[in-house]
């Protein structure tokens, strides 16, 4: 099982050309109206959520909401 707590953001690209940020269902929750706001292709994966974009930009404005929401943010 896989346990991921915070927002973890990569910069790399994956094969696909999009960004991949990675987080726990409680840190879903807590982002889920900025989400929506931001226009992010969310995918759920048991108590992981995977979001991909080809936006540095729309995952950077993600990465400061988390912030200020006091998350964890890992970037890789």
């Amino acid at each position: 099982m896989v346990m991921v707590r915070g927002l973890n953001v990569s910069r790399r690209k994956d094969p696909e050309g999009n960004y991949v940020v990675a987080m726990d269902i409680g840190t879903y929750e807590l982002l889920k109206s900025s989400l929506g706001r931001l226009g992010l292709n969310v995918e759920v994966m048991g108590n992981v959520v995977v979001i991909r974009d080809r936006s540095w930009s729309r995952i950077n404005k993600l990465i400061n909401v988390a912030r200020e929401l006091g998350i964890n943010v890992n970037e890789d």
